[in-house]
């Protein structure tokens, strides 16, 4: 059980690998509010998490994005 409008990932993670799983998991949960389906939203998350691991320096301000589609998402 995840409450609503939480992510958790794995504290066995790696800490270089956890910005990547968060900015997946925010980026997904973000598509899935707006009604698409789990696999296509977990497909384009997993591109999203790909092109932010082959330039490292694109990651904060990512998961940042993420955060702030999170907050203005009306409940």
């Amino acid at each position: 059980f995840i409450p609503k409008n939480e992510v958790w990932i794995d504290d066995d993670l790696k800490a270089e690998g956890r910005k990547y799983t968060l900015l997946h998991e925010l980026h997904e949960r973000n598509l899935m509010a707006t009604g698409m389906r789990y696999n296509k939203a977990h497909q384009r998350s997993s591109i999203a998490e790909l092109k932010c691991r082959r330039k490292p320096e694109k990651i904060d301000e990512a998961v940042e994005r993420e955060l702030e589609k999170t907050k203005n998402r009306k409940p």
